[in-house]
């Protein structure tokens, strides 16, 4: 009997006030006599509270709370990404940082021995200053021959050509790596002798690696500069690879 009316307490098409009224309310026997409440009235109402209590908890508390739970979980899985990223990062910072040191080191010791653009433009007006301060006379200055001075190993120009201008390989010119660039710089110069030498020590104690490839003294024997000097030479000085176009040619261009 119990079972049975459980059931009709859960079944959604009965009417749960009528089925408490009911419940609650006298039955008359047959003869007209009304008996009293249902004895498991009590019971059944606490099983259908508890019911609504259960149901109440899971539809308010345990399913907003497990949703809640899984986007949690979901933002600390992010979290954890995020933070494996940023570990990563650091290390590759870390290993740039480190590289860019290196590399302006590197910079800083080539840039000490070689020259760049802007300096070479000044070379020509330092060569100038300097014979003057030594009172002697620039008649030449001109930039001769550059050529570049090949490093070890070679370049890879696999991807320099396009695969609709496929070229065969044994016709690729080969690239090599060039270091740096050598040019020589012809001058004549006249006047007294030991100028000259003060002009050659001055031209020692510049910055940049300068050398003095050929030198011809004539001594002059007439005229207004008698017993002075006509210097005649060439000096080599260096620079870098402006851009990546100077870094790899073909060694057949020279």
């Amino acid at each position: 009997m119990i079972l049975g009316e459980v059931k009709m307490a859960l079944d959604m098409n009965v009417d749960v006030g009528a089925l408490i009224k009911g419940l609650f309310s006298k039955k008359e026997s047959k003869a007209g006599a009304a008996s009293g409440p249902n004895p498991y009235a009590k019971v059944i109402l606490a099983a259908v509270v508890v019911i609504i209590l259960i149901a109440s908890y899971v539809y308010f508390v345990y399913i907003p709370t497990q949703k809640d739970l899984k986007i949690k979980n979901e933002k600390i899985s992010q979290i954890e990404m995020i933070k494996y990223e940023i570990d990563s990062l650091s290390n590759e910072i870390k290993v740039a940082q480190e590289q860019l040191v290196i590399a302006e080191n590197e910079y800083e010791r080539r840039s000490k021995l070689f020259h760049s653009d802007k300096e070479l433009e000044d070379l020509y007006g330092q060569i100038s200053l300097l014979a003057m301060q030594n009172k002697l006379m620039v008649t030449k200055i001109e930039k001769g021959v550059e050529m570049p001075v090949f490093a070890d190993g070679s370049c890879d120009n696999s991807n320099n050509y396009e695969d609709d201008n496929f070229v065969n390989e044994e016709e690729q010119p080969q690239l090599q790596k060039v270091g740096y660039y050598e040019f020589t710089v012809d001058l004549e110069i006249s006047g007294n002798y030991n100028f000259y030498t003060g002009f050659r020590n001055g031209l020692a104690q510049l910055k940049k690696i300068i050398n003095i490839n050929s030198e011809s003294i004539v001594v002059l024997e007439s005229g207004d500069s008698k017993g002075g000097v006509k210097v005649t030479s060439s000096i080599s000085t260096y620079r870098l690879p402006k851009d990546e176009s100077e870094q790899c040619i073909a060694n057949q261009e020279f």
